[in-house]
């Protein structure tokens, strides 16, 4: 076959619920402020993820993020579904995507020397840990990002992917608890630790070349941002 445009990493039972999931990774992006990073979604794998929203589902692959859409019918998540993610899960469910395991060597191939971005959505830390170890290995780095670290079954991601948290409590208890944060801050506000390089408006940075959010560097936050960003 041709080159896929991506493969499906795991089909898995949510640790959150135990709903049917997969985790599903994606070759190019044109996202500017990550650069051209390997991506990986983590999907329903039997509702649109349209539909999840509006219907509470994504629970399933969100757990109780504080950026889900809310009993007010907001949401403050920066994640547009009915873009990307709407796209790859129809791709997934028209048969698009090949197993990753497979054909490993093809997506060693298509991964080496590159970033991967674990979690462009969804949260990663429910995605079984050998699979992210085996296709992370192939990896040269990686970002990641995880509203579970409260959960213990996410512990096994600690230093391995950032702590997203919202606001200063968020920040203390998971920097007690041993984490590195990714913290969200309401416009014009700061909180400790390094503000996104990728995201201030004088600098080149993109997550491809700063790669301090692999969990083991430092704390970061960045100002809400994406259509939500007044809800937050």
């Amino acid at each position: 076959m041709a080159n896929p445009s991506g493969f499906i990493l795991s089909e898995f039972a949510s640790k959150i619920d135990g709903s049917p999931c997969v985790a599903i990774l994606t070759l190019k992006s044109s996202n500017p402020k990550t650069g051209n990073m390997a991506q990986v979604w983590i999907l329903r794998q039997d509702v649109n993820p349209i539909d999840a929203i509006a219907t509470g589902q994504d629970v399933s692959i969100c757990g109780d993020c504080t950026h889900r859409k809310n009993s007010l019918g907001q949401r403050s998540c920066y994640v547009n579904v009915g873009q990307s993610p709407n796209g790859i899960w129809k791709a997934y469910k028209r048969g698009v995507y090949p197993q990753a395991f497979e054909m490993i060597d093809r997506v060693r191939d298509a991964l080496k020397g590159r970033s991967i971005r674990w979690g462009a959505y969804g949260d990663p830390a429910i995605i079984p840990l050998p699979v992210f170890q085996t296709i992370n290995n192939m990896a040269a780095n990686h970002t990641g990002y995880t509203h579970q670290w409260k959960e213990t079954f996410a512990a096994v991601y600690k230093k391995i992917f950032q702590a997203s948290c919202d606001g200063l409590q968020d920040y203390l208890e998971a920097t007690a608890h041993g984490w590195h944060t990714f913290a969200v801050a309401p416009v014009g506000s700061i909180l400790p630790g390094k503000l996104c390089p990728a995201t201030v408006e004088s600098s080149q940075a993109q997550c491809i070349t700063c790669r301090l959010c692999d969990g083991a560097k430092q704390n970061i936050y960045v100002e809400a941002h994406g259509t939500g960003k007044h809800y937050v």
